[in-house]
């Protein structure tokens, strides 16, 4: 790829199960963040899903760091998970291992590097995202917020460019959104990481620097930032806004 080109062109994009009216054209580049919002039930996740090679699209097309997204290799596609990290909204973690094992199963498993370095990387991230903790326990003896640090942590200790997750956020304190907030720009400042996400922390979406995708009953919008979309005269919006306790005299 040539530098400064999209890791990430969608053209024409409907996901499997979604009408054709969501049809999307997308492009992203390195240290971009998009976050996807909307009403339930419009089709954001099975968005993310596609957008991140997961789920074959039912039209159109993902070109995805580079490579098509349909059609790979076993091969090619190992490697493009490596560099495109994916997190669900559960994030789950082995039940049966500490939290640093968690953390260094992917590199180990890739052998990337002598399992030594590894686990002194693992703790460099960890330290790097603010983890605060008992690294040898298991994590239903963890928080919420803690075993959200280590899917991410599990993710970034391989490196990727770009990272989609679905509903990071499930953390109700305004500390933890906005710890993360920081985390994310770092990385992006950093690591020139592109971050999509799916996400319903409207608070979140207001603070942060990024654009938004807004996936409506009529198919998806982009807006250039959170300004843009919050005083948008679709009535769609407007409506989204006030049941999500904001309004466009307060969302901007």
């Amino acid at each position: 790829m040539k530098e400064g080109a999209p890791i990430l062109v969608a053209q024409g994009l409907v996901p499997e199960g979604i009408g054709s009216a969501t049809a999307l054209d997308l492009s992203v580049r390195r240290g971009e963040m998009i976050c996807m919002v909307g009403p339930k039930a419009t089709g954001k996740t099975q968005l993310l899903r596609a957008l991140a090679g997961l789920d074959p699209p039912a039209a159109g097309s993902v070109d995805l760091l580079g490579r098509r997204t349909d059609g790979l290799d076993s091969k090619s596609w190992l490697d493009l998970r490596r560099r495109a990290a994916f997190i669900s909204s559960d994030a789950p973690l082995l039940s049966v291992v500490d939290a640093l094992v968690n953390v260094t199963l992917p590199a180990n498993y890739h052998a990337i590097a002598p399992s030594v370095q590894v686990r002194e990387d693992a703790l460099k991230l960890l330290e790097r995202l603010g983890w605060q903790g008992d690294l040898t326990l298991l994590p239903a003896f963890l928080d919420e917020h803690q075993r959200r640090l280590l899917a991410l942590a599990r993710c970034l200790i391989l490196k990727p460019v770009i990272l989609f997750m679905d509903e990071p956020f499930r953390m109700s304190d305004v500390s933890g959104w906005r710890h993360f907030g920081a985390v994310f720009e770092g990385l992006r400042r950093d690591d020139a990481l592109a971050v999509l996400m799916v996400t319903h922390n409207l608070p979140f979406v207001r603070e942060v620097d990024a654009r938004v995708l807004f996936c409506g009953p009529q198919g998806p919008r982009m807006f250039a930032d959170w300004r843009e979309f919050a005083q948008d005269a679709d009535p769609v919006i407007a409506g989204f806004l006030a049941e999500s306790s904001f309004n466009a005299a307060t969302a901007v």
